[in-house]
């Protein structure tokens, strides 16, 4: 019976292997390896290597996802070119993980990472933690968090887009904490670091939601500067199974729609900015049924 058909996945199969053989500010790059597959697949970011182990996981049916990733109304499906390796299992330049994934509940990722090169090891809830996780790692960070709390609005503006990867910039709203990236920035890592940043809860006062619609007026006259690519203002809701929920408004479609986890979401800003056809202006025609009063 082929892999892809099997309704039982051995423990084995549930192991990915990461090479890490660069990481600076902008991201990670490295190679991973999966059980007996005699290719490696290589990844130039955080984001092309959870999309290559979701594809991983479904070419095996196994671990089943509970839930199908969204993409917005007329767009596609994330689809990428897996980019193999020639290369045999080994260790990264930098470091090596082994993810363990046992689960694929809430629209994320259960399991356990282990660090070789510390000799240390996590269970994970989501994967927005696994990606924590990885960074403080790397980083030799195990401080706690700064007290506050969490930034729930932000606008994301991204002008050119390849393998995971941004040029573009990240802004809270208001606009206290932003960050510009001139050169190509892992999209999962520093967005999933940069949501994690801590503010005062007083200066987030001002703003809510108009439930008239689901991101208010007032958030989106407050982000005026568009990405050459695409723009989008993302409304956190919740927080549970160490991942987050809530609103993402993509400007160009004028179309809004709701994620359960914080991969979900980057699946969903990726169905824009990965299509390799068709732009948003378009698209703006089929959309003007759904505009939500834009």
């Amino acid at each position: 019976m082929a892999k892809g058909r099997m309704s039982v996945v051995r423990g084995t199969d549930r192991y990915i292997t990461l090479a890490v053989d660069e990481c600076d500010a902008c991201g990670i790059k490295g190679i991973m390896f999966h059980c007996d597959d005699p290719q490696g697949i290589q990844y130039g970011s955080t984001l092309e290597m959870i999309l290559n182990m979701d594809r991983i996981f479904d070419s095996m049916s196994g671990p089943k996802q509970t839930f199908q990733m969204r993409h917005f109304p007329g767009t596609n499906p994330v689809d990428f070119e897996t980019r193999t390796s020639d290369e045999e299992v080994r260790k990264g330049k930098l470091s090596t993980f082994r993810i363990y994934v046992q689960y694929r509940y809430h629209a994320s990722w259960q399991g356990l990472i282990q660090w070789e090169e510390g000799e240390r090891q996590e269970l994970f809830e989501s994967t927005l933690q696994l990606i924590l996780i990885m960074s403080r790692m790397l980083k030799g960070d195990f401080q706690a968090g700064q007290e506050g709390e969490a930034l729930s609005f932000f606008h994301v503006a991204i002008d050119s887009y390849d393998y995971g990867r941004i040029v573009g910039n990240y802004q809270s709203i208001p606009a206290v904490l932003t960050e510009q990236y001139d050169v190509p920035a892992d999209l999962a890592g520093t967005l999933g670091n940069f949501m994690e940043a801590k503010a005062l809860k007083e200066k987030y006062s001002a703003y809510g939601l108009n439930y008239g619609r689901l991101v208010s007026n007032e958030i989106c006259s407050i982000c005026r500067k568009s990405g050459q690519k695409a723009t989008f203002t993302i409304k956190i809701m919740f927080c549970d199974h160490s991942t987050w929920q809530g609103i993402i408004h993509w400007r160009e479609g004028r179309a809004e729609q709701t994620f359960r986890s914080f991969k979900e979401m980057l699946y969903l800003i990726v169905s824009v900015v990965g299509a390799t056809t068709a732009g948003a202006e378009s698209y703006e025609d089929e959309v003007s049924t759904i505009a939500l009063g834009l």
